[in-house]
C-alpha cells in the first residue's frame, strides 16, 4: 500500500512537483484482477488521489502503462461511479489542459489519451449529470480545437501501441452526443467538430477513424434535432462544390485522401442507418 500512501501525500501537498513522474505499483501485472479488486476496495480519498494522479501516466511511452494501467484503471474507477464531482472537476481541468498542450509531447500520446480520458469524464455526466451547460460546451470546443490543430494521424504501432487522436476525440464527441441534456446548438457544434476531420486531405484513414467519427452523427440522428434538409446541407458542406480538390479528385494525393475519407465516413453512416431498420435514421441515411 506504499504506492497509495504516496498518492495521498502528493494529492494533499500544497506545492506538488512541477513535473510529477508516473509511478506504477511494484510488480503490477497490467489489468491484473487483484489490482482491480484493490482499487475497488480503496477508500474514497485514495480513489480520488489515484484518479488525479493517473493523467501523467496516460502519456507514458510504455503501452502497458499507458493503456493497461493508467487508462484501464481510470476508466474502471469512473465507471464504478465511486468518484464524485469534487474529484471529476479537477480531473476534467487537468485533462483539458493536457489536451490543449498536446503538441508539447514529442511522443504524441498526450492529446489522444487526454481526449480518451475526457470521454470517460463526459460519460459520468451522461450517466449522472453534474456538469452545467457551459461545461459541456467547453468539452465540445476543446475537442474541436484539438481536431483542428491535429497533424499527427498515427493510429496503431506494433511497438508503441495506440495513439489514434482522431478516433479518441470522436469518442469524446460521441459521449457528449449521447447526453440527454445536450442542446441543439451543442449538437451543431459537435457536427462542426466532426466536419473538421471527416474528409481531411492530409491523410488516408486506415484504423477505423471514419467509423468512430460517424458514431456521434448517428446518435445525434436519433434525437430528432435536425430535419432531412439540415442533414443534406451538412453532408453537402463536407466537400463544397467550390473546393479546387473536387475538380479532379483523382489528380492529387490530397484529393484522393479526401475522397477516400469522405466515402468511408458516408458509408459508415449509411450502412449503419440502413442496417438499423429504424425510422429515426432515415433522414441521416438518406443524406449520407
Amino acid at each position: 500500500m506504499l504506492f497509495l500512501s504516496a498518492l495521498l501525500v502528493n494529492a494533499c501537498a500544497s506545492a506538488p512537483p512541477a513535473t510529477p513522474a508516473c509511478t506504477v505499483p511494484a510488480g503490477l501485472a497490467m489489468m491484473d484482477e487483484i489490482w482491480l479488486e484493490t482499487t475497488r476496495a480503496m477508500s474514497a480519498n485514495a480513489k480520488a488521489a489515484l484518479v488525479l494522479f493517473l493523467p501523467v501516466c496516460l502519456e507514458s511511452p510504455d503501452t502497458a502503462v499507458r493503456d493497461g494501467y493508467a487508462y484501464e484503471t481510470l476508466s474502471g474507477l469512473l465507471r464504478s461511479e465511486a468518484v464524485g464531482p469534487d474529484t471529476l472537476r479537477p480531473l476534467k481541468a487537468e485533462l483539458l489542459s493536457r489536451l490543449a498542450r498536446a503538441d508539447e509531447d514529442p511522443g504524441g500520446f498526450r492529446g489522444p489519451f487526454a481526449a480518451l480520458a475526457l470521454a470517460e469524464v463526459a460519460r459520468t455526466d451522461r450517466i449522472a449529470p453534474w456538469m452545467d451547460e457551459d461545461e459541456r460546451s467547453e468539452l465540445i470546443t476543446a475537442a474541436h480545437s484539438y481536431l483542428a490543430g491535429l497533424t499527427d494521424y498515427r493510429g496503431f504501432s506494433g511497438t508503441e501501441g495506440w495513439r489514434h487522436g482522431v478516433a479518441h476525440a470522436a469518442d469524446l464527441l460521441m459521449q457528449l452526443s449521447l447526453n440527454p441534456h445536450l442542446t441543439k446548438p451543442q449538437a451543431e457544434a459537435i457536427l462542426s467538430a466532426i466536419a473538421v476531420k471527416a474528409g481531411t486531405p492530409d491523410h488516408a484513414y486506415v484504423f477505423g477513424e471514419s467509423e468512430r467519427l460517424a458514431a456521434p452523427v448517428l446518435y445525434l440522428a436519433r434525437r430528432d434535432l435536425f430535419t432531412a434538409n439540415e442533414w443534406e446541407s451538412w453532408f453537402t458542406g463536407l466537400w463544397p462544390a467550390g473546393d479546387p480538390l473536387r475538380q479532379d479528385p483523382y489528380a492529387s494525393e490530397a484529393a484522393l485522401n479526401r475522397l477516400h475519407n469522405l466515402r468511408a465516413f458516408a458509408q459508415s453512416v449509411y450502412v449503419s442507418a440502413v442496417a438499423s431498420h429504424e425510422t429515426a435514421y432515415a433522414a441521416v441515411g438518406g443524406a449520407a
